[in-house]
Parts: C-alpha cells; structure tokens; sequence
C-alpha cells in the first residue's frame, strides 16, 4: 500500500525554500587554478597540488565558474578563503583582476595573461599563517563580475618585494583545502506581503506580517491521511488493492504468518551464510559462465586456496578458466601417477591462441613467453615475435624492461634495475651475464650503457680483456694520487695517433770503439713495421747515430767518442694480423642512419636527442626516457 502522507512533502518542500530567501549562503570551488615560474617560461604547473607566490619568479592564477549564481541574485559578502600550506618567506601579496582568458593545461609564464587593477592590496602573511585559511574581501570583484562591467577571467595572486609561500590547490587531494569562494546572498526582495492558504491546499496558518507559521491541515479523523482527489487536497481513509491474507515460509526458509508482523528468515541448515563458516557435505558444481568470478579463502595461518584430501585427488586437474576474443586460461595440474605428491606445473595460456604464456615448475623453473623453460634456464623470457599485416613494422618488443625501486625521501638509495651473480661449480665458476646483440640486419649491440644523473656508463672493478677494437673520445689512466691517495686523483691521457704503431725505449752505453747493439724480441719484426728512431745522448756532448737499422730482432747506434749512455726509442707500425684485417681508417663518412647526429650533440649546441643513439636504436631510447621520467615521478 501507498503511505499518502508522503505526497504532500513536494509542497512542503517548495514553501520552505520561498521562505528561506530572506538570507543565503554559498560556496564555489575553482574551475582552474594554476601558477607561472618565469625561471621555467615554458613549464604548465597546472596539475600540481600546492599554487606557488614568489616575488622573485612565481603568480598563482584562479577562476571561479559563477554560472550557478542567479542573475537577479543580490550578492551582500564575497571572500576569498585560501589555505596556507607554506611560508618561506613572511610578508604580502596583492589580489589582481587578470585581463585575459587562459587555460590551466597550457598557461605558462610565457603564455600568461595581462593583469589588470588591484582587487585587494597588501594582503598580510606570517609564520603563523601556515596551515590556516586566510579570508580576503573580494565582494566588488563578484558584483563587477556579474554585472559584466568586469570579464571573468579570474584573478591573481601577486608577491609584494620578496615574499614568498604556498596555497593548496584544487588538486590537493590529501588535504582537500582548495581555493574557495564563500558568497553571502541579501534578501531577496521579491515582494512577498503575506501567504494564504487556500481552500484544498491541505494546508493552515499563514498571514501578512509577523512571523509565519504553516503546518498541514488537522481536521482528518484519526488513521485519515491527505489524499489528491483529483482537485484538491482532503482527508481520506487509507485503502490498498492487495488480497494477501498470510505468508508461508517455503522450501529453506523459516517464519510466516497470517497476522500481525510476518518475519520471514532463512533456513541456515539448508542455505550457506556469506559471513559463517559453512561445510558442503556434497560436490559442488557450476555450470555456466560468469564473466566476473572471484574465489578467495584466508585464513589466520594460510592466505590463499588449501586443497587437502585422500590420494584419489591427485592427478586431477584444477582449472580456472575465462574464455573470449582475449581470454586468459590459468590450469594447475598434476599429471603425474598417485605416487606423486604435490602440483606438477602451473600454466597461464592465452586462450584466443592456445599457447602458454608462462609456466612455473615444481622444481621452482620459470618460462615467459614459452611453453617451458629450457634445462638450462631457471628463468627463461622470449619476447613474442612481430607477424602478420598488422604488426609487420612494428618494432620487436623487449625481452625485459627491469626498473629499480625509487627511493625519493630518506638517505637510502634506490633499487638496482638487474644484478646477476654467476653461480660456483667445481670445474667453472659461471659468469654474472651474457649479452649478444641481434644478427639480423645492424646495430645489434651485445650491451648498451647509459649513464645515470652523476653517475658513469660503466664501472669494472678488475680487469677487462677487449678482444674488438676500443673507440673512445678519451682514453685515460686514473689512480689514486700517490702524494695525497685518500682525497686525490692522478689523471694522464694516451697518446693519440693516426697510424697503429708500438713504441719501445730503452738505455745502453758504447764501448770503447764507441758502439752498441740493442737486441729486441724475436717476434719484433713480425708484429712491426717501418721503424723510426730516436737517439739522446746522456751525461756529455756527443753525437749518436743508428749505425744499422733493425734487421734479426736488433739494430746498433755508434757514438763519436766512446763509453757514452745513450737513451734511445724506436717506433713501430702494427703488422700483425689483426692490424692488417682491421686497418685504421683516419676519416670516416658516417652511415647514412647516423648522419645529422653526433657522438656528442650538447657541445655543437643540439639536443640530446640528436645523439647518435637514438638513430641507432630509437625505439629503445624512447622506452629509456620514459622510463627514467616515470622514476623521477614516483
């Protein structure tokens, strides 16, 4: 049955908001709120949570959307209500209009609108204000605003001389102070001189002065109600349409009755209760499909889904399975005899394809991207290979992308992305990683560094054997100084050179006819070519020449008087084979891939990303970057 009181509320309702005109209060949070730094003339600070005002740099700009205030609204009180979260610096700031529009997800200090004359000047701030709401008078702003002899284009906050602080934006979740602007409405002024209540109104009281006081009509006999007649409001005897006479409980459940208040419950012995602990005698089955099913049993001691029963369990299969276009097929089996004890493998395959998409085994084997690991692998990961129409020049996707954990506060550092310990074994011990690059085309790098903010691209703590070719912009020694090792370096550089050659120095003294041999290895001739010579006599004026060049691993010097020490340094061109099959090549075109970048852009005034790696691996850099913004995010 219908309750007929409940009808006449709409009137009820509409009476109280007429009588609450007389005074009226309203609160409006902005539309968009962000700041400018001209130290950073092309950054959008629209998205942060604290709006900055610095004299030296920053304006906090504000709108309000007023689209909610009636026009004919008479507006008494306008204040600004904003929370400080910071002062750096005590002092004040003027309210300004702002003479233009602009958007909080493009305006930049480069891009900001012109400011127009002062709202409020000289607004104080100290120490004390922090984490208080400052209340600023605004109310000309609103009526210019809504009179439209001002456009709305909202305001600014402006450090006077080097005051400097912060105001919780509309974006500052975690303390919910956004800017605010609290209006305090006037009477409205509509005329009203008096409220009557006319005949079928179901309504009594009323009058033309005073205060008004307005109730439903009490003239219904007991158990009567208000009911619409169709022309009026008029007391009536509740009725209903219905023919229940009783309510019996059915199959699981209990209660009923033929009077009074019928309470019906259910049969806790027959149907399972969501919050107890419930014991099914009997197989469950469900039949069907549910596109949103999930399972989950917790316990004190166990998190997780226990299986326990008689050995007959073992060897069935548990599955738990979605199917579609993009389904994902999860089976825990044990396919072993009813001696086995425990899973056996654990696989998730992509149903649209029928292939594993990860197995873990019981000896604790992992396989990405495989139906199983290999023997060989603990974890073994295999990127899906790019086929097909539609991904044909896609680029691959990578192996495996590993990021440390960002550490942003504290002293601690952060998370490591890879570290690779070899494992012992008593006839090898194995390495800590092996790298090969792609064979398919070129650039295939078997590694490539980057180095980190302060950081270096590699760092060896022990010996390196290069079996390749070295190209560096540098190649120095670095040691501990040996006059100051704890708080020193000593650094020298190579010698550079356009041919590959070896030098070999030494000292030898004439004897008395005035004549030396230098012997050199025996395999001195094989490795060089096309000597040069230098000779330094020590200790006297004397001259010294090379009296026979090398030939049979050695070369003689004559000195015009005898017994004379002589310091002497030969050099020689590579020969050997490595040095034939790669031979020095001075100047080099660049690939046509590489050309308009450079080894190292930021001094031929370019951008990073003209650095010849991103036209080497492209894809890759770009995943670097943003992995590397997404860190410094966190």
């Amino acid at each position: 049955m219908k309750n007929s009181k409940l009808q006449v509320l709409p009137i009820l309702v509409l009476l109280l908001c007429m009588l609450s005109w007389v005074g009226a209060f309203g609160q409006i949070t902005p539309s968009q709120d962000a700041f400018t730094n001209t130290e950073a003339a092309s950054t959008n600070y629209g998205a942060n949570v604290l709006l900055d005002v610095n004299g030296a740099k920053e304006i906090v700009y504000i709108q309000f959307n007023l689209a909610s205030i009636p026009g004919s609204a008479n507006v008494s009180q306008a204040t600004l209500k904003l929370y400080v979260h910071t002062v750096t610096t005590a002092g004040s700031f003027n309210v300004d209009y702002v003479n233009g529009s602009w958007a909080e997800s493009t305006i930049t200090s480069s891009l900001s609108p012109v400011l127009g004359t002062t709202i409020a000047p000289s607004v104080p701030i100290t120490a004390a204000s922090k984490n208080q709401y400052i209340l600023i008078d605004v109310t000309s702003a609103l009526q210019a605003w809504l009179s439209g002899s001002q456009a709305n284009d909202g305001i600014a906050l402006v450090a006077n001389g080097t005051f400097s602080a912060s105001f919780d934006s509309k974006e500052s979740a975690t303390t919910s102070h956004p800017p605010e602007l609290d209006v305090v409405f006037a009477g409205g002024g509509g005329g009203i001189t008096g409220i009557t209540t006319a005949s079928g109104s179901g309504l009594i009281g009323g009058g033309t002065s005073g205060t008004l006081n307005l109730s439903l009509t009490n003239t219904c006999a007991t158990s009567q109600v208000l009911a619409w007649n169709g022309t009026a409001w008029a007391c009536a005897n509740p009725k209903g349409t219905g023919t229940i006479t009783g309510v019996t409980a059915g199959t699981d459940m209990t209660g009923g009755g033929t009077s009074g208040t019928v309470t019906l419950n259910l049969d806790t012995t027959k149907v399972p209760q969501l919050a107890a602990a419930n014991v099914f005698t009997n197989n469950q089955t469900i039949a069907g499909t549910s596109s949103n099913f999930g399972l989950t049993v917790s316990g004190a001691t166990y998190e997780g889904i226990l299986l326990s029963g008689p050995e007959a369990f073992i060897g069935a299969a548990l599955e738990l399975e979605t199917t579609g276009t993009n389904g994902m097929y999860w089976q825990i089996l044990n396919t072993g005899a009813t001696s086995a004890q425990g899973i056996n493998k654990l696989n998730f395959r992509n149903d649209s394809t029928g292939l594993d998409v990860m197995t873990l085994l019981p000896n604790g084997q992992v396989g990405i991207g495989a139906t199983a690991p290999t023997a060989s692998a603990w974890l073994e990961v295999q990127a899906p290979q790019n086929g097909g129409s539609a991904s044909l020049d896609a680029n691959g996707t990578n192996g495996i992308i590993a990021v440390g954990a960002t550490n942003p506060t504290g002293e601690n550092a952060g998370g490591s992305g890879i570290i690779g310990m070899g494992g012992h074994g008593l006839a090898q011990d194995a390495d800590g990683g092996y790298f090969e690059g792609g064979t398919g085309s070129s650039f295939g790098d078997g590694m490539q560094a980057i180095a980190g903010s302060g950081g270096i691209a590699g760092n060896f703590n022990g010996n390196v054997t290069i079996t390749g070719t070295l190209s560096a912009a540098t190649k120095n020694f670095k040691i501990d100084h040996p006059l100051d090792p704890a708080n020193k370096y000593l650094v020298h550089a190579s010698v550079e050179s356009s041919e590959m050659m070896n030098i070999y120095t030494g000292n030898v003294i004439t004897d008395a006819q005035g004549e030396a041999r230098v012997q050199l290895p025996d395999w001195f001739e094989a490795v060089n070519t096309d000597f040069r010579y230098q000779l330094t006599v020590i200790g006297q004026f004397a001259q010294a020449i090379v009296s026979s060049e090398v030939q049979n691993h050695e070369f003689a010097i004559r000195s015009s008087v005898p017994n004379v020490k002589v310091s002497w340094q030969i050099t020689g061109v590579r020969q050997d084979a490595f040095a034939k099959a790669n031979p020095l090549v001075v100047e080099e075109e660049k690939e046509p891939r590489l050309k308009g970048f450079y080894l190292h852009p930021e001094f031929y005034g370019a951008p990073a990303e003209k650095q010849t790696e991103w036209a080497r691996h492209p894809q890759m850099m770009k995943q670097i970057k943003e992995q590397r913004q997404k860190a410094q995010e966190k």
